[in-house]
């Protein structure tokens, strides 16, 4: 069941992104769903941003194809943190099945790019919701 938008504010999202104009996107849609978005442009801030307040996200929306380190050990060390946070990997590529065995491991989900706003809205309300079943 999804919850209503009250019940979801100030559930905490974290952005890793290296593509400004997706980044704000993102953001702009979430929050407008009330989540409470924090973004940032690259895997290493996505874990340093982690690694403070590991119980405060919800969701962890992560690009795969993101600088200086990519999507998977990026991925592995944020689920070394916190194994049960839900994630969120999207790119505009396939995942390998490396990347493919891990998310089926862990509470996560794919999202090709491009897509339209209500896909990354169902995707983030179906995990936000899964983490407070």
């Amino acid at each position: 069941m999804l919850l209503p938008m009250a019940e979801r504010d100030g559930a905490s999202v974290l952005v890793a992104d290296d593509e400004d104009i997706l980044q704000r996107l993102m953001t702009r849609v979430l929050e407008r769903d009330g989540f409470d978005v924090v973004a940032v442009g690259d895997g290493d801030a996505a874990v340093e941003t982690f690694r403070g307040e590991p119980e405060r996200f919800a969701l962890v929306i992560l690009d795969v194809t993101m600088p200086p380190r990519g999507g998977e050990t990026t991925l592995r060390e944020i689920l070394d943190l916190r194994a049960d946070v839900p994630v969120l990997l999207i790119s505009g590529a396939d995942i390998g099945p490396g990347l493919s065995d891990l998310l089926s491991r862990c509470n996560g989900d794919f999202l090709p790019k491009p897509f339209a706003p209500e896909a990354l809205l169902a995707a983030a309300r179906r995990a936000a919701d899964s983490s407070d079943a």
